[in-house]
């Protein structure tokens, strides 16, 4: 769950870097409403925690199943919040937005590394890792 809070947090923060780099709205369309990426990332957040949560050493191809998990909620969401907020013609549009999103594919690319780290902590620890230690740490402490 720790990984999936870490992934929100640069999910917000790459979406404003893309947004001033690129001048783009996340959510271009006023139909859709201000709450269609904010659910959209919050669903994915909810989608992609329990798969990393349940991966184990076996895992491999853990990144590449929170990267489509990730832009299938990233593209599905928000399209139907805007058909609630907007109708139909939002949806569509939305969701036409949403495929083609460089938010989505950064999201998404976000996600696969989120995967990556939990492949490599879960393997590191089914290899014998232990939490790391400070110097002025000893063993005898908990």
């Amino acid at each position: 769950m720790l990984i999936g809070l870490g992934w929100v947090a640069c999910v917000v923060a790459a979406n404003g870097f893309v947004s001033l780099a690129t001048d783009l709205e996340v959510v271009p369309l006023a139909a859709a409403g201000p709450l269609a990426e904010p659910l959209g990332v919050a669903v994915t957040a909810l989608a992609i925690s329990p798969r990393m949560a349940r991966s184990t050493a076996r895992s491999v191809a853990l990144p590449i199943e929170t990267a489509l998990i990730a832009a299938l909620a990233l593209i599905v969401v928000p399209a139907a919040v805007a058909l609630v907020m907007g109708g139909g013609g939002a949806a569509f549009l939305e969701l036409g937005h949403g495929a083609t999103s460089v938010f989505t594919l950064t999201d998404a690319l976000l996600a696969a590394l989120a995967g990556l780290v939990t492949l490599l902590v879960v393997r590191a620890r089914a290899a014998g890792a232990g939490r790391p230690q400070w110097p002025w740490e000893h063993d005898d402490q908990p």
